[in-house]
Formats: structure tokens, C-alpha cells, sequence
């Protein structure tokens, strides 16, 4: 028998919406759910060991990154960004605090259109001045270039390279061994045939695109690795900084972007949100997650001890998305619902 889960995939399937899927879930942190149906490239299925992308999705590693810094004393959350990065300070960006790039207030701008390096962003995101009439912390716009700062500061403050630094202080200590912000040439080479390819995005598995370092989201993985970090986040940050990192920072806030009202955290947006940006109608007020593109989200669910992982291997618009992302995720809170019964 199906559970409602697959169904809801196989029917994304039959509309056209995905080629496959994979979802995972736990339940204090026990493994519950971990599917994967459907294609990953044409004539591949998928599989849960299947390669993909997280998307923006990889955002609270990042945010994760710099508040394991924060927690050894190297920061503070409140300190102007060029305290520590001074070149910043360039084109009236005094005012812009850590805090601001955590919670997409700082209005960062970038005159780099293409891929191009750390250093290279990281330069133009310093000399380039903030968006017009943009005063830091008033205004929120999801500022995806704020994540390039972000690693930068994690960086200058540690010295070792951001994909080294993620590797070694958050993949290693949560034990995800099948995961990669910056996949090395050589590793592609031998892993390309179970990296996924999402139809009609050119880049999608390519060489140019997974060997590409984003911390704004570039990490590739089977979904279930991401489902592991929200798993694994007790061990990397102590109680504190968590609850910090996963409070109320923002409430009801516009995001002239996104074009929604969200409630955020810092680097993670906070209770069920717009439909094609939240974690679905039955998720509790203190769920906390992020997701990517159209096609990834992963949260953790405390009231329920529920951790969430899904990737759906196609593009979507906003109003599909915002229509097949709370079905599946309603779909899951409802087959949990029946194995509570089960097991009471």
C-alpha cells in the first residue's frame, strides 16, 4: 500500500511538476521515511543515494558556520560587519551589522552577473553600495549575496577556506560523509552518473555548477544528508545558540523579494510561512528550516521532535510549488498522524 507521500509524488509525476523525488523524515532521530521514486536524468531512476542539489536550501550551514564562531567568542552577532571585514565599509555600509546578513535586512548589493570567485564577489559585494534608500535593519529583501559575506567573515576569522571549514567543524561532526559545498573535479568524475540533472535547467549536474563552491547554495547531496545537519544540530551548537539562532528575530516581516511575510530567525525562516516558502499547514509555531529554489526544503519540527528532508527533481512555478510542496508536506504530517495512532 502507498503511503500518502508517494502518492503525492507519483501524482507531481503524472502532472508533469517532477521527474522523481526523494524525502526523508525522522522522528527523534530515528530514521522513518526515506523514499526516493521516479528519474534523476532520463532513464536513471532515482535512488536515495542519488546526488542533488540543495539550493538555498544550504543557507542555515552557512548561517551555522559563522554562529559556531560566534559561540567561541571570535564575533558578536551585533558587531558592524567591518569590524571585521574592513573593506566593507566602502559605499556607506557602516551601518550594516552581522545580524543584518543573517536576517536579509542588509540590502547588499553586486554588480557580478556570472560566476566568479570568492574573492572576486566578495570584492564587488564590498565596494558596491546598498540598495536605494535602504537603511540597514528597517527593510527586509532576501539578500542571497549576503551569504558570500557571511563565509567571507567565517574565513578572515578562522583562515581556514569556507568548504574546509564546513567540512571539518559541521559535515564531519554530524557525521555527513556524502555531501560536498565545493565538490572537488576529481570527485565529479567519478560520481556523475548519480547526480541528478533537473529538466530544463542547463546547468543542472554539470561540472561548472557542482564543482562551484556557492555558500548561498552549493552544497549536493542525497536529501537525506540535509535531513542529518537539522539531526545533528544539538551537537554542533550548544542549547543556547540554537535557541538564539532559531528565535524570533523578525515577525510578520514583508520581504519585498519574496513578495511574502515571514518570520525569521538567523539564516532560517521560522513557522509554516507562504505556502511555497513554508513547511506546510500542520507544522508547529517553532518550526525552523529553510528552503531552495523550487525544488528543496529540510526543517526541524521540536514540538514533534520532526526532522523533514525533500528534494523534487524538477523546477516548478511559484503557484505550483505553492501547491505541491504543502501537499506533500501535509501528506507527511498526516501519514505521521497514523503511525502516532499505531503506535498509541
Amino acid at each position: 500500500m502507498r503511503s500518502r507521500i508517494e502518492w503525492e509524488i507519483e501524482h507531481g509525476i503524472g502532472a508533469g511538476w517532477h521527474t522523481g523525488a526523494q524525502v526523508y523524515a525522522s522522528v527523534g532521530g530515528t530514521p522513518w521515511v526515506d523514499v526516493a521514486l521516479g528519474e534523476a536524468q532520463p532513464g536513471v531512476p532515482m535512488a536515495r543515494e542519488t546526488i542533488v542539489e540543495w539550493a538555498s536550501a544550504t543557507k542555515p550551514i552557512t548561517c551555522v558556520a559563522l554562529a559556531v564562531l560566534w559561540e567561541r567568542g571570535a564575533l558578536d552577532i551585533d558587531d558592524p560587519v567591518h569590524h571585521h571585514l574592513p573593506e566593507f565599509a566602502a559605499s556607506g555600509k557602516e551601518r550594516v551589522s552581522v545580524k543584518h546578513l543573517l536576517t536579509h535586512t542588509a540590502g547588499l548589493t553586486t554588480s557580478i552577473t556570472k560566476q566568479a570567485s570568492a574573492a572576486e564577489l566578495v570584492a564587488d559585494i564590498c565596494a558596491s553600495p546598498l540598495r536605494p534608500d535602504w537603511v540597514p535593519g528597517q527593510r527586509c529583501g532576501y539578500n542571497s549575496i549576503a551569504m558570500w559575506i557571511v563565509a567571507e567573515l567565517v574565513t578572515r576569522l578562522d583562515g581556514r577556506p569556507f568548504d574546509q571549514f564546513v567540512r571539518e567543524e559541521i559535515f564531519e561532526v554530524a557525521g555527513l560523509d556524502d555531501c560536498w559545498l565545493a565538490m572537488a573535479p576529481e570527485i565529479y568524475e567519478r560520481n556523475q552518473a548519480r547526480i541528478a540533472r533537473i529538466p530544463g535547467i542547463a546547468r543542472s549536474g554539470t561540472a561548472y555548477w557542482v564543482t562551484w563552491g556557492r555558500p548561498t547554495g552549493g552544497i549536493h547531496g542525497p536529501i537525506s544528508q540535509l535531513g542529518r545537519f537539522y539531526e545533528s544540530l544539538g551537537c554542533i551548537l550548544s542549547p543556547d545558540t540554537l535557541r538564539e539562532m532559531t528565535s524570533h528575530h523578525l515577525t510578520d516581516v514583508y520581504d519585498e523579494v519574496l513578495d511574502a511575510r515571514l518570520d525569521r530567525g538567523l539564516g532560517f525562516v521560522l513557522g509554516s510561512a507562504a505556502p511555497q516558502y513554508g513547511f506546510g499547514d500542520r507544522a508547529s509555531s517553532g518550526t525552523y528550516g529553510h528552503g531552495g529554489q523550487t525544488w528543496s526544503t529540510a526543517f526541524a519540527d521540536p514540538a514533534r521532535d520532526l526532522v523533514v528532508a525533500v528534494y523534487l527533481n524538477g523546477a516548478a512555478t511559484a503557484a505550483i510549488h505553492a501547491d505541491r510542496l504543502p501537499r506533500l508536506l501535509n501528506a507527511l504530517y498526516a501519514d505521521l498522524a497514523d503511525l502516532d495512532d499505531l503506535d498509541g
